[in-house]
């Protein structure tokens, strides 16, 4: 069972849960951490640390976030939210991901159109079995349904390109 701890709006954790749902990804357990529980979260050792959040937000828990991250295999972080890492992020020996519409981001967005977002990994990554992601674009259908928010697909996108 992987652990995936989601530093974000309760709302987009949601619809991200969601989604891995209707996709039948049972071996993902996503925990969503705020503000009033992140302090029973730090002795869970999570796999991925997402932040779609602004880690300003969460000063005074900067040391339990610090331990998420340095047990973390992966850190993906947005970086329209988050414009310079923290030392926290900088330190841990994860594999960090940052993903938003900035042009610096490790996944990004290429193109959207009313039915498809075209999403660019510009740097390889390692999946969870070591082997390496190469650089490229995939396009991906949006469902009217799901009503995600662009930095959703991105996560979303970020969860299955390391958890094949």
């Amino acid at each position: 069972m992987t652990f995936i701890g989601m530093i974000s709006e309760h709302k987009s954790f949601e619809n991200i849960k969601e989604i891995l749902k209707k996709n039948a990804r049972n071996d993902i357990n996503i925990i969503n951490v705020n503000k009033k529980n992140i302090s029973n979260m730090k002795n869970i050792r999570f796999e991925i640390i997402i932040v779609d959040s602004s880690l300003n937000e969460f000063e005074e828990e900067s040391i339990i976030i610090e331990k998420l991250c340095m047990n973390a295999r992966y850190i993906a972080i947005n970086t329209d939210i988050n414009k310079k890492f923290p030392d926290i992020i900088k330190q841990s020996k994860a594999h960090v991901i940052t993903y938003g519409l900035n042009q610096k981001a490790t996944v990004t967005i290429s193109s959207i159109t009313e039915n498809n977002v075209l999403i660019y990994l510009q740097r390889n990554l390692k999946d969870e079995k070591g082997d390496i992601i190469e650089i490229g674009e995939k396009m991906v259908a949006i469902n009217e349904q799901d009503k995600l928010k662009i930095y959703e697909i991105l996560i979303i996108y970020i969860i299955f390109l390391i958890k094949i």
